[in-house]
């Protein structure tokens, strides 16, 4: 087959239609993903949302109020951030898994090898490219303003906001370029970046339209399941059930708010699967696509 945006925008559906299975796997990994989660880093997120909730009723929050708030969401991110990272390594390999090898079935896809920490390293090495790509043009961003409000030379305002514009526009064609690079580190199994920077020349614009239609669509996907777990969340609290908490401890939040918990991890499991498969299968369907084209 040739590659098709349209086409391959949905190919998050018609993988839920081939392996429904799968995205029940994958519901059930993000429930097993929240549990540790909420293991490893339960007591910092209670202290989160506790100081987040007093910092939204102080109309003048201190300093000292935001940096209390900024200190605890670094530390639960310093517990949480490597984890997630690897689980989206997995997940990221298994939706790959499901449209470039769809024979591969077992344990609905999802597996922890060599392929996964592949995947995982080239995201680390786009995720740094790019990082280094936008913090520096926004140094320079920066500056102009910095002399702009210094100097009183309004005039300097003009290449700051069009400095602004470009380094939008330079990220979102960074990230177009790059975005065959996990699909193709699987399928290829080598850290595959200059090779998505080559398949994906000349084809930015079909590519940017196929990105922005399936983040739309999992958009509609978020609402909807927002509107499905409102109730939900009404009879049993989600988790703003744990604002106030007078404990921090993992195992008394647990046998308290179970419920919630339980309702609260299992709904957004299932949305999450469901966004993660619309969000992610395309670029593997592309990569097919624009791999065929090169055959013929």
């Amino acid at each position: 087959m040739s590659f098709n945006a349209t086409e391959s925008a949905f190919e998050g559906f018609r993988l839920a239609r081939r392996a429904p299975l799968a995205i029940l796997a994958w519901a059930g990994a993000y429930v097993a993903f929240f549990v540790v989660f909420f293991a490893v880093a339960g007591g910092n997120l209670i202290n989160i949302i506790s100081l987040a909730e007093q910092v939204e009723q102080n109309p003048s929050p201190s300093m000292s109020d935001l940096s209390t708030l900024g200190q605890a969401y670094g530390a639960m991110m310093g517990l949480a951030l490597p984890l997630s990272l690897l689980f989206s390594a997995v997940l990221a390999t298994a939706v790959a898994r499901s449209v470039i090898q769809p024979q591969d079935k077992r344990f609905g896809y999802l597996r922890l090898g060599r392929d996964e920490l592949r995947v995982l390293g080239a995201t680390l090495l786009v995720a740094v490219l790019m990082f280094f790509v936008t913090m520096g043009g926004a140094l320079i961003i920066g500056l102009f303003a910095g002399l702009a409000a210094g100097t009183g030379a309004s005039w300097l305002v003009l290449p700051a906001v069009l400095g602004g514009l470009a380094l939008v526009a330079v990220a979102i064609w960074l990230a177009v370029r790059l975005s065959l690079v996990v699909p193709m580190t699987f399928a290829e199994e080598k850290i595959a970046i200059k090779e998505s920077w080559a398949m994906t020349k000349g084809r930015f614009w079909p590519l940017l339209g196929m990105a922005i239609l399936a983040g739309v669509m999992s958009i509609l996907v978020g609402l909807l399941g927002s509107i499905i777990i409102a109730p939900l969340n009404m009879i049993f609290g989600g988790l703003n059930s744990l604002i106030g908490a007078e404990t921090t401890n993992v195992v008394a939040l647990v046998g308290r708010f179970w419920p919630a918990l339980l309702i609260w991890g299992v709904v957004n499991a299932l949305l999450s699967a469901a966004q993660a498969a619309i969000i992610y299968a395309p670029f593997s369907s592309a990569y097919l696509g624009l791999k065929d084209e090169r055959r013929a």
